[in-house]
């Protein structure tokens, strides 16, 4: 928008000079010249502004796309600790109930260990005083217990008898010892598994609390990352908004000089060109007329041209005759040419490595008016060609032969 405008009011102030003759005709060309100078003016410090909102633009909206990014690893980074979290709770909860099952457990096989011990000692003392009774009769009264049997059938009778205390009392105590090893068997396990949960406990309620931190910590870097991303993303729709100012004094500044350039083209000036167009230079056409993402500063914009790619050096012909209103530098398209065709006709040669002509030149078709390259803005060596009527810009092709 600024090069166009600006381009507009060169080729205007260059027109009227031009156009500039005594008589009535002199006296209007003087007035608009006043004219023109103000707006030139006025259009240089909306262009200075237009640059620095631009530039502001890109800054910031680099700096919004680095933050949303950061913002998103922050919350990426929430979101694992929110499910390790989740999953350490869900890990104690489940240790807390294993530790109580264990601790339940435990009582319950010390009370049953408790009641068997003391049926094992009241068993074992049973059994001991059995024993020394046994022992103080001596053989002699077993033997003389059988003896003294009415018949043999008596006899056997109480040889079982005997024979089955005996071997009740040695599985009785059998029995016992094998009840109260179990158990301790089992109160030893239990107290294993109870350590080994308290232990757990211990790890899982250290996870939770390193978690919680880290929670904390991200919670806080998340905070400070929506916040800077609140900062520039209000500068930059600050500037966005300031940009839209800007171009809206451009566009009345473009009126205000296309008025002024209808009231300079009818007191007459650079013989109107009525012949065909020839191309600039030979080259792959790299960029088309129209809207396109702008290859430096990645935003969507108007190519008021088209774009021919070739060697730097090239040597850059005239598309048509007229007289040259510009030769010199203009932001963004670097080294320019400007031919002023006539009937408010013109075309523009952009980012020249070299100019070979020069303001108020006359040239004819053909005639060499610079070289390729790139300077301005410009990815590579190449011609940007424009056609302007009236100061609004065409399709160049549309007048290029085929």
């Amino acid at each position: 928008m600024r090069v166009r405008i600006r381009m507009v009011a060169v080729m205007l102030c260059l027109l009227m000079v031009a156009f500039g003759f005594g008589g009535p005709g002199g006296a209007l060309a003087t007035a608009s010249q006043r004219d023109l100078d103000a707006k030139l003016n006025e259009l240089d410090s909306v262009n200075e502004r237009l640059d620095r909102a631009r530039e502001q633009l890109v800054r910031y909206g680099k700096e919004e796309k680095d933050a949303m990014k950061a913002l998103q690893n922050a919350e990426n980074k929430l979101a694992t600790i929110e499910r390790q979290m989740a999953q350490t709770d869900k890990d104690l909860k489940a240790a807390e109930e294993g530790l109580v099952r264990a601790e339940r457990e435990l009582v319950l096989a010390e009370t049953e260990l408790t009641k068997l011990t003391k049926n094992y000692d009241a068993t074992l003392e049973g059994l001991e005083a059995r024993l020394i009774s046994i022992y103080k009769m001596g053989p002699s009264s077993y033997l003389e217990l059988l003896l003294g049997s009415e018949s043999f059938a008596d006899f056997v009778t109480r040889y079982d008898f005997l024979r089955l205390i005996i071997a009740q009392n040695a599985t009785d105590l059998e029995g016992l010892k094998q009840a109260k090893s179990d158990l301790e068997a089992q109160r030893v396990s239990i107290s294993a598994r109870k350590t080994e949960l308290e232990l757990k406990k211990r790890n899982i309620a250290t996870l939770a609390q390193n978690l919680t931190k880290q929670r904390a910590e991200s919670e806080k870097l998340a905070a400070e990352r929506e916040y800077y991303l609140g900062k520039v993303t209000a500068e930059k729709a600050k500037w966005q908004k300031e940009l839209e100012e800007e171009e809206r004094q451009s566009r009345e500044l473009e009126k205000t000089i296309r008025d002024l350039q209808n009231s300079l083209i009818k007191s007459g000036g650079t013989p109107v060109w009525t012949g065909g167009f020839i191309w600039p230079v030979t080259g792959r056409i790299s960029s088309s007329f129209g809207w396109r993402v702008h290859p430096i500063f990645k935003d969507r914009r108007y190519h008021s041209g088209i774009d021919i790619a070739v060697p730097t050096g090239t040597s850059v012909k005239a598309a048509a005759g007229g007289k040259v209103i510009l030769a010199g530098w203009i932001n963004g398209y670097g080294n320019t040419v400007i031919i002023d065709h006539g009937g408010g006709l013109s075309t523009l040669y952009g980012h020249n490595s070299k100019l070979n002509t020069a303001a108020g030149k006359a040239v004819m078709q053909g005639d060499i008016i610079s070289k390729a390259g790139s300077t301005g803005f410009a990815t590579g060596p190449h011609v940007h060609f424009e056609v302007r009527v009236n100061g609004t810009a065409e399709d160049p092709m549309k007048r290029l032969p085929k």
